[in-house]
């Protein structure tokens, strides 16, 4: 109802809410909040473990601190990640106890950054949103009040980033998040009239930057920069703009383009795509030691080097470094791979990718889903709701085309993040509710049982968690097998710096990371059994090929219930690890 003294209110389950400024201040401290609590539990809570991504970045930053440029210069990964773990690491110098809490440190401190990012999205979207209504040809629809956007959008970034990205694994995709939300919110600043140089350099400065993240964000800059020369309506005015932002955003690209292309003999901005075409639609061996199977996919310039048969074993401790270098540069044991259409191939791979969107989209986010299709049917426009939805092709023109690309290659959740949101705010605001009361109010429920309803998912599983963790007083602490597998390895000589070999590699590095040891060669997973199965001659003669790689001992996990080694395999400690020393 109005009031003729004051501003407008309306009633919501007979409360009469404003739309005062500071309801939306309180609402707003509120979600962060809530984010900031949830992102330092899920921080906290998974403070100790690593991934093999994560390890290879943080051996990239210490190259670029090293100044080894050569190694540094990595065409899979991408640095701007990397920076921050290394820098991380010049700084606090952490012990093998606190180099991983430290990283979860780092993506804590990401994710405030991204909050930040979001919050500028938010409200250069909510200034769009709520100016619609003041022109002359949708001045007949409702304007929600600022609160309920704010809800919105602060619920559906907890959910996309802690349940799609998380900052408990070690990837850039919540950096990328940052610079997406950055980017986008200069786009709905262009789309609502700030259409000065400054604006269009810094929309180039925040691509560039986003590309030194991850390499996809490339081809996606230009999405970009072809949605702000569109924004500006008088082509006079947007060529020059537009140029200026390309020119930022290779001011910031280019150099890190050429050392690449430099470093590999030819043009290139990254080879991510490239072998993930190849390991997911072409079939090629995935993700390490390709010797050039299947046929027709290449011939390799360098692979590692197979030193023995049944079982396989590799060697690959030079040229390339880090603590595993067969995954630390991909890129670099796969030079000469050749990537091929196969339609039915791609068709499968296709099929597979949308029934994940659609899981993600339509299966977890199925609230989203209802709302959106019931403020659609209320907006009474029929097929025009059409041309509603296609007039915020700005918001989801990015997630569009990153979910195309994706779709043809390879799909992971976290890489969703960010442009599930631009998704679903795009969609959302197509919808143009009648101004009346009973639909305002209507629509406002709406909208809060949406936010509610991903609040609810985002908050239900660190909630358990933390309840469990108070009902069985269990106390996090560092994995005891995974520090004792350190210890014990120095207390038997095997130190910073060493030479290891493995049996059964299965993505479990971390523990060489912080023992300070380089995986020079192994037996992969699949032929692990073939190794423990075979006779001694058989073991004797892999043993000897270890030998001539200069590993100082061959490490195994084998839980020790199934174990069937000889005497000569020393247990490391009390966990399931054992090591055959090579050299005393």
């Amino acid at each position: 109802m109005k009031d003729k003294t004051g501003p407008a209110h309306y009633r919501i389950a007979n409360i009469e809410v404003s739309d005062r400024p500071h309801i939306g201040r309180w609402t707003a401290g509120f979600f962060c909040f809530t984010a900031i609590v949830l992102s330092a539990y899920q921080a906290w809570n998974t403070r100790y473990t690593m991934n093999a991504d994560g390890v290879s970045y943080l051996d990239m930053g210490d190259a670029y601190l090293r100044g080894d440029w050569d190694m540094a210069i990595n065409a899979y990964w991408s640095p701007f990640y990397s920076w921050l773990l290394g820098l991380s690491m010049l700084i606090f110098k952490p012990s093998a106890y606190w180099e991983y809490p430290l990283v979860h440190l780092v993506n804590f401190f990401i994710y405030l950054c991204t909050l930040a990012c979001f919050h500028f999205f938010l409200m250069q979207w909510i200034r769009y949103y709520q100016g619609r209504p003041r022109n002359s040809s949708e001045s007949g629809y409702a304007e929600y009040p600022e609160w309920v956007l704010i809800a919105f959008g602060y619920s559906l970034f907890i959910w996309s980033s802690l349940i799609l990205i998380t900052v408990s694994v070690a990837t850039p995709d919540m950096c990328v998040a940052a610079f997406v939300f950055l980017a986008s919110g200069i786009l709905l600043r262009i789309r609502t009239g700030s259409i000065n140089r400054f604006t269009f350099i810094m929309l180039g400065v925040v691509l560039g930057f986003s590309y030194l993240t991850k390499a996809i964000m490339f081809p996606l800059s230009f999405i970009f920069l072809f949605i702000s020369f569109f924004l500006v309506g008088d082509f006079r005015k947007a060529a020059p703009r537009t140029l200026m932002a390309l020119i930022a955003f290779l001011v910031i690209a280019a150099p890190f383009i050429a050392a690449l292309s430099v470093s590999k003999g030819r043009l290139t901005y990254g080879d991510s795509g490239k072998l993930n075409y190849a390991w997911y639609v072409n079939s090629v061996t995935q993700w390490v030691h390709w010797q050039g199977e299947p046929h027709g996919s290449g011939f390799p310039e360098h692979p590692v080097r197979k030193i023995f048969s049944k079982p396989d074993t590799y060697e690959f401790g030079t040229p390339r470094g880090g603590t595993y270098p067969a995954w630390y540069d991909p890129s670099y044991w796969h030079e000469g791979i050749q990537v091929h259409f196969d339609l039915r191939k791609q068709l499968s791979v296709l099929n597979t990718h949308i029934k994940e969107y659609s899981d993600v989209l339509f299966k977890e986010q199925y609230v989203l889903l209802i709302g959106c299709l019931i403020l659609y049917y209320m907006s009474g426009r029929k097929w025009l709701c059409i041309k509603d939805f296609a007039e915020q092709w700005l918001l989801y023109m990015p997630a569009f085309t990153l979910m195309a690309i994706y779709a043809l290659v390879h799909v992971e959740r976290r890489f969703l993040g960010a442009f599930n949101v631009l998704l679903w705010i795009g969609i959302f605001s197509g919808a143009k509710i009648p101004r009346s009361n009973i639909s305002k109010s209507f629509s406002s429920y709406i909208v809060v049982f949406m936010a509610m309803a991903m609040m609810i998912g985002a908050v239900y599983s660190p909630l358990s968690g933390a309840y469990n963790l108070i009902k069985t007083n269990k106390i996090i602490t560092p994995s005891s097998e995974l520090l004792e597998v350190v210890n014990a390895l120095d207390r038997m000589g095997v130190g910073r710096g060493d030479k290891i070999a493995v049996i059964g590699w299965t993505i479990n590095i971390h523990w060489a990371r912080l023992a300070g040891v380089q995986i020079v060669a192994d037996i992969p997973l699949e032929e692990k059994n073939t190794f423990l199965d075979s006779d001694s001659s058989v073991k004797s003669q892999a043993l000897a090929a270890f030998l001539k790689t200069g590993a100082k001992g061959i490490v195994i996990f084998q839980p020790s219930d199934d174990a069937d080694l000889s005497e000569a395999w020393k247990r490391l400690g009390n966990t399931d690890f054992y090591i055959y020393k090579l050299i005393e």
